[in-house]
């Protein structure tokens, strides 16, 4: 949940009378949304997230029960308020055992309904507060938000995990694709077994197969376990797997079949790929009946442009409480101007880029109270983020900026890595040098992270 305004969709199929209830309740501070089609309520709900539902009780096609019921298992934590021109005892009953929070006669008393609302908004804001909180413990660097894009996300997220099919999650680099993969696993059944992952970037198909099944031969390797015994009945995380080799799409689809062959005692299979794969199965690069295996479900990761200047702002902010926290020392928010600055670009390397920038310029402001658009311009610059804001931001940089050009460097290369994932022919091509070099350099500062090669 923000801090803004709580959102109410008014559901009633007289689209005046929507209308007039949403402006008697946008008076009193709500945000609001009518909606008079019954065609139009999932979409409309997940459009907008709202955190309480007015439902009319008589509907077109069908009844305001059954519509309730099916919010309900749309999203559990909604506050949801039945209107109805006639009450009874039986209806009622049904209503409050399905979920709602009241039934009340129309037309609406206002100061009954905001007071009933009110009352609703505490359960729901506790649930999506334990929401949020279980997020974030699988999401140490704040990945995740509560924008209505990503809510839809998190909505999915939390119905796919009962389940026990594979899950395909697509989503640009740095939008959190291994912590939604995380939270599935935290979420489920499966949530005190392991989750294991590792990248399938660029592996061939020997050691993809040594990746999941193992090695029984050669002296360095024997008896090493694969991932999938490693798993032991929780969820494999296999990362990028559009980037495999037609050889290498074999072992996968073999692993499926262990899979399914043992379904309640082999792991759960996620995978993700930062883009669609249907697009690969039209050009031929993947197997059309391991694309229909691995993704019968996709769950889409919305990048950080999608989700709004406010979601910016708030995860900055979040990022740089954080770090004082962990650190001890250091500025304990930013300043108006930089916020602006941050959120009008576009992060094309989403929320990993934007930790990175603020990592970067929470160090040259440790002797200040608060990052400034000032302490934004290397960063900005180095990570390749509006080009035209970093040199602005270079421009008034402060004189008192004394970070070392070694420190810098190391600091560059490591963010570059962090947003590759560990890959350093990837990275090696966003610093603009030859992968001896990044070795080298990796070596000269002491820099190991995981990942491939």
């Amino acid at each position: 949940m923000t801090e803004s305004a709580s959102r109410v969709l008014v559901i009633d199929d007289d689209a005046g009378l929507a209308q007039l209830l949403c402006r008697q309740l946008a008076a009193r501070g709500y945000k609001t949304v009518a909606c008079s089609e019954v065609a139009k309520v999932f979409a409309d709900f997940d459009a907008f997230a709202p955190d309480a539902v007015i439902l009319d009780l008589v509907m077109p096609g069908t009844s305001g029960l059954d519509l309730l019921e099916s919010l309900r298992r749309h999203d559990a934590s909604a506050t949801i308020i039945l209107l109805s021109g006639s009450l009874d005892v039986a209806t009622t009953v049904r209503a409050l055992r399905a979920g709602a929070e009241d039934v009340q006669a129309k037309p609406a008393d206002l100061e009954h309904l905001a007071a009933t609302i009110e009352r609703g908004l505490t359960r729901t804001r506790l649930l999506r507060s334990n929401r949020v909180t279980v997020t974030r413990v699988s999401d140490p660097y704040g990945l995740l938000d509560e924008s209505p894009v990503m809510m839809r996300t998190l909505r999915l997220v939390e119905h796919l995990a009962k389940a026990s099919m594979p899950v395909l999650i697509v989503g640009e680099v740095g939008t959190g694709k291994r912590v939604v993969a995380e939270m599935l696993h935290q979420l489920s059944p499966r949530s005190a077994l392991p989750f294991v992952g590792a990248s399938c970037t660029e592996l061939a198909a020997g050691e993809l197969e040594r990746v999941i099944f193992g090695s029984t031969t050669g002296a360095a390797d024997a008896a090493r376990p694969g991932l999938l015994a490693l798993a032991a009945g929780g969820t494999l995380f296999l990362d990028e797997v559009a980037t495999l080799s037609g050889a290498a799409q074999a072992v996968l689809h073999r692993l499926l079949d262990a899979i399914s062959e043992r379904p309640a005692s082999t792991a759960r299979l996620v995978v993700s790929t930062r883009r669609e794969l249907a697009d690969d199965v039209k050009s031929g690069a993947l197997r059309a009946d391991l694309y229909h295996r691995l993704a019968p479900i996709a769950v889409h990761v919305p990048p950080l442009r999608s989700r709004g200047a406010d979601t910016i702002r708030t995860l900055a902010s979040r990022v740089v409480r954080s770090l004082r926290a962990e650190l001890e020392e250091g500025p304990v928010a930013l300043s108006d101007a930089a916020l602006k600055l941050l959120a009008s670009l576009e992060w094309p390397g989403n929320v990993r880029q934007l930790r990175a920038v603020l990592e970067d310029a929470f160090v040259r402001a440790l002797e200040a109270t608060r990052i400034e658009v000032t302490h934004l311009g290397d960063a900005l610059s180095h990570l390749g983020v509006g080009a035209e804001a970093a040199g602005d931001a270079r421009d008034a940089r402060d004189a008192r900026d004394a970070l070392s050009l070694r420190t810098v460097e190391r600091l560059h290369i490591e963010r570059v890595l962090n947003l590759t994932d560990g890959h350093r022919t990837e990275a090696a091509r966003l610093l603009g040098i030859t992968r001896s070099t990044l070795y080298r350099k990796m070596e000269e500062y002491g820099i190991t992270p995981s990942g491939t090669s």
